[in-house]
């Protein structure tokens, strides 16, 4: 098999997946279904993902390199700094939203799938880190900051949005979320953002 077909098998596998996982949740899923999916051989999906776990790790870092990729995209647009920082927070709630349907929906699954691939989200948090000061950095650069801006102050604009994801997920308590929680959640991390943003302004 040549590595050029492997990779597009690799890919249809991870497509069929991501539509199952998105439509049905992880728990309900299984390898038959997806095997079924693309007309491919049990054995065949197992030489690829020995387990279902693995297969929706993968499916996660594609997730993960997609939000990674668009937020890249946009720091290249030429939008203020400010600007970048609410166009972050719309991509962020973006791939939060998909994340969400990848499981059941619920705060419960939500953690467990963190818990369960705990390194995977500690390194996708450093990408976004860094991703974000650049922002930041970019901001004071070209005076729409203040030079004394730190990398910390970012980092902790970084945890009150997670934080806000959480307090609205625990408020749920499991149930699913609906097109309003989501607007809410969205209005109060843009409000984070201008605090944030008033904070660094530049005088």
């Amino acid at each position: 098999m040549t590595e050029l077909l492997a990779h597009e098998k690799e890919k249809a596998i991870l497509n069929a997946a991501r539509k199952r996982f998105a439509h049905y949740g992880f728990s309900k899923v299984t390898m038959d279904e997806i095997a079924g999916d693309i007309e491919m051989g049990k054995a065949s999906l197992y030489y690829y993902f020995p387990a279902k776990e693995d297969l929706f790790k993968a499916v996660i870092i594609e997730e993960q390199n997609e939000f990674i990729k668009e937020i890249e995209r946009m720091l290249k647009s030429p939008i203020s700094a400010g600007e970048k920082i609410h166009e972050y927070v719309s991509l962020r709630l973006k791939y939060f939203q998909s994340f969400i349907n990848l499981g059941t929906a619920g705060v419960h699954s939500f953690h467990e799938i963190k818990s369960t691939f705990k390194q995977l989200f500690i390194d996708f948090e450093e990408k976004e880190l860094t991703l974000l000061m650049q922002i930041a950095h970019e901001g004071i650069s070209n005076n729409e900051f203040c030079s004394d801006c730190s990398d910390k102050e970012t980092k902790v604009f970084l945890h009150i949005l997670q934080g806000l994801r959480l307090r609205m997920l625990s408020h749920l308590k499991g149930q699913a979320l609906e097109a309003g929680d989501y607007n809410n959640l969205l209005e109060e991390m843009n409000i984070a953002a201008n605090i944030f943003l008033k904070g660094l302004k530049n005088k």
